[in-house]
């Protein structure tokens, strides 16, 4: 099979297309340092610095034991892992994980009482 220069350019060009469609959903680590319940946003520290994460209304929020939260359950000093996908310049939380936190430890204690 040859390429000719423009089949090549195509290749190229889709395969850019490709990455680009797999890196929509990035997975990142931060330690929430505010959380906006009015507004939909938490503000994490991260190993790259800070990021203003807007969180999707029907985001996938859940502590360590898998339990469903909501956005107002978030604490600072929670850290979390979250699934963002940039649009437009925003980044988009699509599901949010407690790794540790203010409310995953409330719930343990819950449970041995």
């Amino acid at each position: 099979m040859t390429l000719t220069r423009s089949g090549l350019i195509v290749t190229l060009v889709l395969n850019g297309m490709l990455t680009l469609a797999n890196a929509q959903h990035l997975f990142a680590e931060g330690r929430i340092l505010a959380v906006g319940w009015q507004q939909g946003t938490v503000l994490l520290e991260t190993h790259e610095g800070f990021s203003l994460v807007a969180v999707d209304p029907a985001a996938k929020i859940e502590d360590r034991l898998n339990t469903s939260r909501s956005l107002t359950d978030l604490q600072p000093g929670d850290v979390v892992e979250y699934r963002i996908e940039p649009f437009a310049g925003i980044l988009i939380a699509e599901e949010i994980h407690v790794l540790s936190g203010s409310f995953s430890n409330q719930r343990a204690e819950d449970q041995q009482r």
